[in-house]
């Protein structure tokens, strides 16, 4: 998770002419693939939903970019732009395979506490777990969500003035620097949040499941057969 970090770097040798510091780096049920299809889809619905609104948003967005005059200072400012954008694709997506994990090794924490209680093992403290667990890792996938439709763009209402004077374009790129700046630590704040919220409750609770089997006597013994034919 400590790679979020080393993935907000700098990307571009021209940007550190004006953006140095600031690019970007890099229901829980039985059946988890219906949970994980119905995730998915929930998320591409919304994406669907708002996407007209954020095009818009990108759309005057590289239209201030693009009247800086400085090609290099263009072009590293496009990156970045693009960048905040990326990373937050990339770690949602990361996050939703850590979801799916820890759903695939609570399903086997499940299957496990069946068996022992076929034997007769009280798995009720196991139960209760992986209970808490699957409301974790619901609310996790929820919020993972919630941060895949967030976008990370620039206001460009607050960047007024002529653009065609070397003083315009002086505030231009300050305005987008300053704005970049703001941006790169909301995206860092909020990915940070999840890795140290929601997810890491998720993990803890699957792990805390998985303890509480291990404390079943004879977890997976197999049941006696009849020997009588």
């Amino acid at each position: 998770m400590n790679n979020i970090n080393k993935y907000i770097i700098t990307t571009a040798a021209a940007g550190t002419l004006l953006f140095s510091g600031l690019f970007v780096s890099a229901q829980y049920s039985a059946n988890t693939g219906e949970v994980r299809s119905s995730v998915k889809n929930e998320m591409q619905q919304v994406r669907e939903k708002t996407a007209a609104d954020m095009q818009k948003m990108r759309e005057g967005m590289q239209q201030k970019i693009s009247e800086i005059k400085d090609k290099r200072k263009m072009e590293a400012a496009t990156k970045v732009a693009n960048q905040l954008e990326r990373v937050n694709t990339v770690w949602t997506g990361h996050f939703n395979n850590v979801l799916d994990h820890l759903s695939t090794v609570l399903e086997k924490v499940k299957s496990r506490a069946a068996k022992a209680a076929a034997n007769g093992s009280d798995v009720a403290a196991t139960n209760a777990a992986v209970q808490k667990a699957s409301d974790a890792i619901t609310a996790a996938r929820t919020a993972v969500a919630a941060q895949a439709q967030k976008t990370y763009t620039v206001d460009t209402a607050t960047i007024t003035g002529s653009t065609s004077t070397t003083a315009g374009q002086d505030n231009l790129v300050s305005k987008l620097r300053s704005q970049f700046k703001t941006l790169r630590e909301q995206l860092f704040s909020d990915l940070m949040g999840l890795r140290d919220g929601v997810m890491k409750d998720a993990r803890t609770s699957v792990q805390n499941a998985l303890q509480t089997l291990q404390q079943v006597p004879d977890v997976d013994k197999e049941p006696a057969t009849n020997s009588n034919k």
